[in-house]
């Protein structure tokens, strides 16, 4: 009898084991899987096809861990994904993204939703660039030649902060990424720019200075600005008029004029050019002389001592 009840009661005590058991498994996946198994993927998982496929579609790693954006999860701004290998992924963006995406499509045609979504963290510089010339080439007009975010900043994956010398936006790499359309003739003639204007900057004061490495010399921000730039007919603009003397006025302290006068990226006027000309050959040439002329003194100075040294020796 003894027995029978240590057997009951021994099997009771198991039942109950059993029970709490499969409560505790069932509490854990309520609380770890199923939140997990509904929740956005994190960079690593989008990384893991992404960074082992070709073109566009391609995103390393490594780069993206590094970049400005590293610690973002793909979702954050790929909000409505395509595909069915995406499927469960997508979200909804607001409507001041959707707005934004529908008027930069005619220059971002892949992921205008991604490229709109930069609002969300830059709303005060999209609202800036939504009023500059080059936000309304893209807005007002559709133009597909005109710069979004990504044209001057890269691609979103690899963005590094501007005091990087791997940035397109540093101070020492602004001139060139700007370059990149204002250096192209048709862009020029499109839009009634002044043609060679990048040349120009370069051969002047401001573009040696720049290109010796002096951090105080100006690029194209300091005169221009940079996501709010007019169009240098604009009475806004910094570099229109009057509006010069304040601007030249920030390096410059007593900026008049006659001073802001001679600072253009105009062509110089052909009897300037030559004079310009002249004045390097002329340069050039006079240390040239003096420089054969020394070296021919020291010869003719070897060749007398060497003579001497055999006439005395015969």
């Amino acid at each position: 009898m003894r027995v029978i009840n240590v057997e009951i009661t021994t099997g009771v005590k198991g039942e109950r084991m059993r029970i709490w058991l499969n409560a505790v498994v069932l509490l854990f996946l309520t609380l770890v899987l199923i939140p997990t198994a509904g929740a956005a993927p994190d960079a690593a998982t989008c990384l893991g096809c992404h960074g082992s496929m070709e073109g566009e579609i391609n995103v390393n790693q490594e780069r993206y861990a590094k970049s400005v954006h590293g610690s973002f999860d793909c979702v954050m701004c790929h909000m409505t994904l395509k595909g069915d290998q995406h499927k469960g992924l997508s979200g909804k963006a607001d409507k001041k993204i959707q707005e934004l995406a529908a008027a930069i499509s005619s220059k971002s045609k892949i992921d205008p939703i991604a490229q709109a979504a930069c609002i969300q963290c830059h709303p005060d510089v999209y609202e800036a660039y939504k009023a500059s010339v080059h936000g309304q080439n893209v807005i007002v007009k559709k133009s597909s030649d005109g710069p979004v975010c990504t044209s001057c900043h890269g691609t979103p994956h690899y963005i590094q902060p501007k005091t990087s010398k791997e940035s397109l936006v540093n101070h020492f790499n602004v001139v060139a990424t700007c370059g990149t359309c204002h250096e192209e003739k048709f862009m020029s003639e499109k839009y009634g720019l002044t043609p060679h204007v990048m040349e120009r900057y370069k051969e002047s004061f401001h573009g040696r200075k720049l290109k010796l490495g002096h951090s105080g010399a100006p690029s194209c921000v300091n005169c221009h600005g940079s996501h709010d730039i007019k169009d240098v007919r604009d009475p806004s603009s910094p570099v229109y008029g009057a509006n010069k003397i304040n601007t030249c006025g920030k390096c410059h302290a007593g900026a008049t004029e006659k001073f802001v006068a001679a600072i253009t990226h105009q062509p110089l006027h052909p009897i300037a050019h030559f004079t310009e000309l002249a004045l390097i050959i002329l340069t050039v040439g006079v240390f040239a002389f003096i420089c054969i002329h020394v070296l021919l003194d020291i010869i003719a100075d070897i060749r007398d001592r060497l003579f001497r040294k055999g006439g005395g020796h015969e």
